[in-house]
C-alpha cells in the first residue's frame, strides 16, 4: 500500500506541535543566533496551494528544504552575495510519490516560460510575522 493517500500525515495536538519549534528555536539560539537573525516559517496563500492540490492526480503536498542566497530585503543574490538562507519549497505529489508540475495556465505559473514545479517565495517569519 501506498504511503501517498491523502491522509498522510497526522494532526498534532499543539502541546506537541510548540514543543518541536521550541526544540527548533532553543537550538537557533543555542548557537548564538538572536530571534530576528534566523527563520522561523514561511507562509503561503490559499489559492497558491489550492492551484497545486487541484492538479488532476494530486494526493497532498510536499515540502522541500532549501537554500538560497539574498540581499537583507530577502530577494535572490548571485551564490556568494548576500546570505544563504533557508526556504521552503512545495510542490504536489502523486500517488506514487512524484512531484508534480503546476499546470499551464495555473495561478502560480508566471510568463509561461517555467515549468513552474515548485512553490516558493513565502514571507517569512520573523520579518513578516503577527507576533
Amino acid at each position: 500500500m501506498s504511503v501517498f493517500t491523502k491522509d498522510a500525515g497526522r494532526f498534532l495536538k499543539s502541546r506537541e506541535a510548540n514543543a518541536m519549534t521550541g526544540e527548533y528555536r532553543e537550538r537557533k539560539v543555542s548557537v548564538g543566533l538572536k530571534p530576528d537573525e534566523y527563520t522561523r516559517s514561511e507562509y503561503f496563500g490559499i489559492n497558491q496551494v489550492m492551484a497545486l492540490l487541484e492538479q488532476p492526480g494530486c494526493m497532498g503536498l510536499r515540502v522541500h528544504h532549501a537554500k538560497r542566497w539574498e540581499d537583507a530585503d530577502g530577494n535572490p543574490t548571485e551564490p556568494g552575495k548576500g546570505e544563504l538562507k533557508p526556504r521552503v519549497l512545495l510542490t504536489g505529489v502523486d500517488a506514487e510519490g512524484h512531484d508534480m508540475p503546476i499546470r499551464e495556465g495555473s495561478a502560480g505559473l508566471k510568463d509561461g516560460d517555467d515549468d513552474g514545479q515548485a512553490l516558493g517565495d513565502g514571507p517569512v517569519c520573523p520579518r513578516h510575522c503577527a507576533n
